[in-house]
C-alpha cells in the first residue's frame, strides 16, 4: 500500500511538474526535505517563489485531493517553506515575495488525467 501511494504521489509529481513547464513556471527544486516536512515542487515564475503541493486521487478513491490540504498540512508547508529560504539564501535576492500554492490532480481508473486544479496563494 505504502508503495502504491509512492508511485502515485511520484505520477501526481510529474503531471504536475509538467503542467507547470507548460504555464511559464520554472522548476527549481523537487521533494526538498526537512524535520518539518516537504516541498513537493519549489518553482519559480515572474518574480515570485511559488511552493506547490500536489495532491492525486484516482476517480475511485473517497473524496476529493482538495480535502487533504487541512490549515495543519499549510503550516507544515509554510514551516517547511521558510526553511527552504533559510538554507537557500540565494532565492531571497532573486525572488521579490514567495507564496503557496496546491496541484489537485484527479485521474481516471486508467491513470490518465481527468482533472488539474491550480489553486494560488493558499495561506495557512
Amino acid at each position: 500500500m505504502k508503495n502504491q501511494n509512492y508511485k502515485k504521489g511520484k505520477l501526481g509529481e510529474q503531471i504536475a511538474r509538467d503542467y507547470l513547464i507548460k504555464k511559464g513556471y520554472r522548476i527549481i527544486r523537487q521533494n526538498f526535505q526537512t524535520r518539518f516536512g516537504e516541498l513537493d515542487i519549489v518553482a519559480g515564475k515572474d518574480n515570485l517563489l511559488i511552493f506547490i503541493e500536489v495532491k492525486l486521487k484516482v476517480e475511485a478513491d473517497f473524496g476529493r485531493p482538495e480535502e487533504m490540504i487541512t490549515q495543519k498540512k499549510l503550516r507544515q508547508v509554510k514551516n517547511t517553506a521558510e526553511m527552504f529560504l533559510m538554507q537557500e539564501k540565494t532565492y531571497l535576492s532573486n525572488f521579490k515575495q514567495y507564496r503557496i500554492d496546491a496541484i489537485c490532480i484527479i485521474l481516471n481508473q486508467d491513470m490518465t488525467v481527468k482533472e488539474i486544479r491550480h489553486y494560488e496563494n493558499l495561506t495557512g
